[in-house]
């Protein structure tokens, strides 16, 4: 690894910060935005591109959120209820070792198998709100907008009510069950994403006696109708790859495929609902004339998601956490100003040395390092992952669109498992993934502990989903910026908000 950049770090905390003149108007009307006490969300860029359900609407689920505090008390079918637990004590982000400090004792695997899992607010709003009006309207379509911060235990928040009212059904049903349907359905807007919940949704199946089935790039038709033939408990795929269906002549009609279809999950909404998806998920939901639930799942809520929910679906129920739209609070955030020497206004050399000193800090020892850097355009991911390669010696992978889906898999793959264990007297290692938000957005990145903005996000929205590839279900995580003089003072300020739990507007 090059080390010829001269400035070293501690701990990464020593970087070059962006410096303000304490008497300058921006500096002062910045603090009086920063104030702990401050209610007005902190808008990023030109506009405000997040909006917030009003609070008469969902200041009860806040409330509930402290009455309850285990999931035997949400009243989940007990088959339900244990596989839940089970997949959470499997997969949390607890085992990622990584996280544990040279002053804190690393668990063993039986202290790991004894932690008491309990829901986090958005599982106990969810399981609550869909279960109970479930049963008061079984016959009704309900639509929910489902928002909670990055990291909150969305996919299970989803998918236990989804389970749940499965399990009823066939409890209800008997062996009356029919074959040859397509039960639930989960959207995603990604095949990364297809791949990563259909793992986690083929593991409970498993334990519930409940079939799962990924209709995804690297499926064929005729496994998917043997599937179909008999029955589908669960499908996990993109919109655009459900409405593929209608090109086979075994099919007939969309509409007739999915008749038995009635809980539809869309992930990933804010994605999924804008304008460049928005043709090919309404265009599936059209499809789905039986459906009772249907839930939007989403880290944010965007202003133009927000309106387009409440023209189609303007009797939509918000589901929202207390933290919506805040950073996840064990986050360190940080600003790397490329202006200052020794950069003089190279942010590539900026990028280069933040990771020299991430790699050199001392942290997550005996486990190979993982670094996510995003930028705003493609072309400037493979400018930079060349230049990372070739000039500074990192180990870097860079997805792109243009890649094929079983390549950008193979890449991200190591950054989605749980840190990789170094072998006694192997020396630091680290990998480092360049990408754009939009292809990693929603991705469940295990221990990663260290992100860098290397442009400015343009909009809240995308600073959420960047910055919340860390910090997630409250495990520490580091996220630096690189700004230059350039920027607007109000960027240079996010440190502050995000330490004082300021909303984003």
């Amino acid at each position: 690894m090059n080390r010829n950049i001269s400035l070293r770090l501690k701990s990464c905390t020593s970087v070059r910060f962006a410096s303000y003149n304490a008497s300058s108007k921006s500096f002062q009307k910045r603090k009086q935005l920063e104030t702990p006490t401050a209610d007005i969300p902190y808008k990023i860029g030109s506009y405000a591109s997040l909006k917030l359900p009003e609070e008469e609407k969902v200041s009860g689920l806040h409330r509930l959120v402290g009455q309850i505090d285990s999931f035997a008390q949400l009243k989940l079918v007990p088959p339900v209820r244990d596989a839940l637990i089970k997949q959470i004590k499997q997969s949390t982000v607890l085992r990622s070792q990584n996280f544990i400090s040279s002053t804190k004792k690393v668990k063993t695997e039986d202290e790991m198998n004894g932690l008491i899992i309990r829901p986090t607010p958005i599982q106990v709003e969810t399981i609550k709100v869909v279960n109970s009006i479930r049963r008061t309207n079984k016959n009704e379509l309900k639509v929910f907008t489902l928002a909670a911060e990055t990291g909150s235990g969305k996919t299970w928040a989803y998918l236990a009510p989804l389970f749940h009212k499965l399990k009823i059904e066939e409890l209800e049903s008997g062996t009356r069950m029919e074959k040859s349907q397509i039960r639930s359905v989960v959207l995603v807007p990604t095949h990364e994403l297809v791949y990563q919940v259909s793992e986690v949704v083929e593991s409970v199946c498993k334990d519930l006696d409940l079939s799962a089935y990924r209709w995804d790039v690297d499926s064929n038709f005729k496994d998917f109708i043997g599937a179909y033939r008999n029955k589908i408990d669960v499908l996990v795929t993109t919109p655009a790859k459900l409405m593929s269906l209608e090109k086979y002549d075994d099919v007939g009609s969309l509409k007739s495929l999915l008749t038995g279809l009635n809980f539809c999950v869309v992930d990933e909404a804010d994605t999924l609902m804008d304008k460049s998806w928005i043709n090919d998920t309404h265009a599936a939901l059209k499809n789905m004339r039986s459906l009772k639930d249907v839930l939007f799942v989403s880290a944010t809520i965007p202003s133009e998601f927000n309106k387009v929910t409440k023209k189609f679906f303007p009797d939509s129920i918000p589901i929202t956490t207390p933290s919506l739209h805040r950073l996840p609070k064990a986050i360190e955030f940080r600003n790397i100003n490329a202006s200052v020497p020794p950069y003089k206004g190279s942010k590539i050399k900026a990028l280069a040395q933040a990771l020299y000193a991430i790699h050199s800090d001392g942290t997550e020892l005996g486990y190979e390092k993982r670094v996510i850097v995003f930028c705003n355009e493609k072309k400037e991911c493979m400018k930079i992952s060349h230049r990372l390669e070739t000039e500074f010696g990192h180990d870097v992978s860079c997805i792109s669109s243009e890649d094929a889906v079983d390549v950008r898999r193979s890449k991200i793959l190591p950054f989605l498992r749980h840190p990789q264990l170094l072998e006694e007297g192997q020396k630091q290692t680290m990998k480092v993934l360049v990408c754009t938000d939009l292809l990693a957005r929603g991705l469940n990145f295990s221990g990663i502990r260290n992100v860098i903005l290397y442009d400015v996000p343009k909009t809240s929205v995308d600073l959420v989903h960047r910055a919340g590839r860390t910090g997630r279900m409250n495990q520490g995580g580091r996220v630096f910026m690189i700004v230059t003089n350039k920027d607007n003072s109000h960027v240079k300020g996010l440190p502050t908000v995000v330490r004082y739990k300021r909303r984003l507007a």
